[in-house]
Parts: C-alpha cells; structure tokens; sequence
C-alpha cells in the first residue's frame, strides 16, 4: 500500500476535527494481473460509519482517472468548508480476458469483476469495518454509471446510495460478458427498476453529451424509475462527457449523498 499525502483544512460536519487526508494505492491481484484500487482517506480512525463511496471509471479508463481529474483537491475544499467525511474508494474496472467487461461478471465464469468488487475489493477497503448500507454508496461514470446500477440493483442490501453520471441503462456488451439469455436478463436494468425502491438515487448527465450510447439516457431511465413508483433526483447541469464534467460536479454529488447516509431502511 502507497499513500500520498493530501492536505485538509476544517471539520467535518459531524465528526471530529479533520487535518489531513491521503490517497492509498491498495495492490490487489485479479486474474493474475494487477487490480488495483485508488482510495481517498479522511484522516479519522476507520470505523463501520465513516461512510464509503465505490466509484467505477468508464470506458476506456482506470481507477486513477478520477484522481488524476483532481478527486484530492475537491475532497480539499469539500472537507474545508465542513462536508460530511467519506472514504472514496476507486477499483480498476478493466480485464485481461475482455476489453469491455460492463463492471460484470461474464455467463461462462471465466471473468468475475462484480463479485471481485463485492468480496475483495470491499474487504480491502473497509479493513475490517465492514458497512452496512446505510454507509454504503456506488457510483459511476459512463460505463460505471451502468455498472453502478446495475450491481446496486442486483445486490439491493448492499447500498443505500445509487448515482449515476453520464451513464446508460441498457445491455451495451461488445466483449458478449453477458452470452446467455439469462446472463442479458439479470444485468439490464431497466429489468428491475423496482428493486431500486428504498434507495436514494442521483441521475447526473452533462447538458451538451453528444455521445449516442448515454445521451438522454437519464431522462429516459428516471422516467422508468417514476412509472415504477421509486423517487430518484435527476441533474442536467452545463457539460460534456467527460471527465471534466464530473469533478464540476463533485461536490453536489457529495452534498446529495451526505442527505442520504444513515437513511437506508434497515
């Protein structure tokens, strides 16, 4: 593990005072290759109700991209001004077997990224802390828009949190991760918009993405959630698809999630 200091100033809304924040490198191994996970670290004690955020890149992208976007300097600023303190916990979403794995686990078993995030990744993260949750969020941008919702829906007890950024709510599969009809099933989520019920749940697009696979994408997808009876909150602030676009908007992505911890129904 590699940590890089990351200074901070105030106090967090409901914790005690915080000075100093860092970046971890968590070296994890998947498929015999690297994996490994970018993580932002209040500097508090851990414990099972500093909340975490899982935060999956797109395509192409890597679980540095978000940093390297300016992730420390936000957290920075956020903390300063006395935003609820979270760990922002980033895992590689790419795979030596498929150059598009959809954050998914593939029909034929031979690549399991859902379940790697889910069971290793959680693990090394929370460090013995485990969350419920209530202190639990996944989210994503572009193709981690998908797999952000896609794995909260399909592991409903494991999130309290869903936010989607420029992502899309359809099966996209090139790599064919999913090959069996009931592979396309259990991860296309406009399948199971009820099991999102319960959950707090943040739509975020950029007003000028001109890509075709996510454009009007979130529109689209909270109508879905509203015919279905599950309240979400949708944004369409001024940007493209881009990395730009999320950290602009970063700090209201925090301040929705912050109205949402604890609230999960347990």
């Amino acid at each position: 593990m590699v940590a890089y200091a990351a200074p901070l100033r105030g106090r967090g809304a409901d914790r005690a005072a915080v000075t100093r924040g860092h970046v971890e490198i968590i070296h994890l191994r998947r498929l015999g290759v690297a994996s490994n996970v970018w993580v932002y670290r209040p500097d508090l004690p851990d414990s099972a109700t500093l909340p975490v955020v899982y935060f999956l890149h797109g395509l192409p992208g890597q679980p540095q991209s978000l940093f390297k976007a300016g992730l420390a300097h936000v957290m920075d600023n956020y903390l300063a001004h006395g935003g609820t303190p979270v760990v922002i916990a980033a895992p590689d979403g790419n795979s030596p077997r498929h150059a598009d794995t959809e954050w998914g686990d593939a029909s034929d078993g031979s690549d399991e990224l859902e379940t790697f995030i889910l069971t290793k990744v959680f693990a090394a993260v929370e460090q013995g802390h485990p969350r419920d949750a209530a202190h639990r969020a996944i989210a994503g941008f572009s193709m981690g828009g998908y797999g952000s919702m896609n794995i909260a829906l399909q592991h409903p007890e494991r999130f309290g949190q869903i936010v989607s950024i420029a992502g899309y709510f359809h099966l996209d599969d090139p790599s064919d991760m999913f090959a069996t009809a009931g592979s396309r099933r259990a991860n296309d989520p406009e399948l199971h918009v009820k099991r999102a019920q319960g959950h707090h749940i943040l739509l975020l697009d950029g007003r000028d993405d001109r890509l075709a696979l996510t454009r009007h994408e979130s529109q689209r997808f909270k109508g879905l959630l509203h015919r279905a009876g599950v309240p979400a909150t949708l944004k369409i602030p001024p940007g493209t698809h881009s990395w730009d676009l999320v950290i602009d908007q970063l700090p209201a992505v925090l301040r929705f999630l912050a109205g949402g911890w604890g609230s999960y129904p347990q």
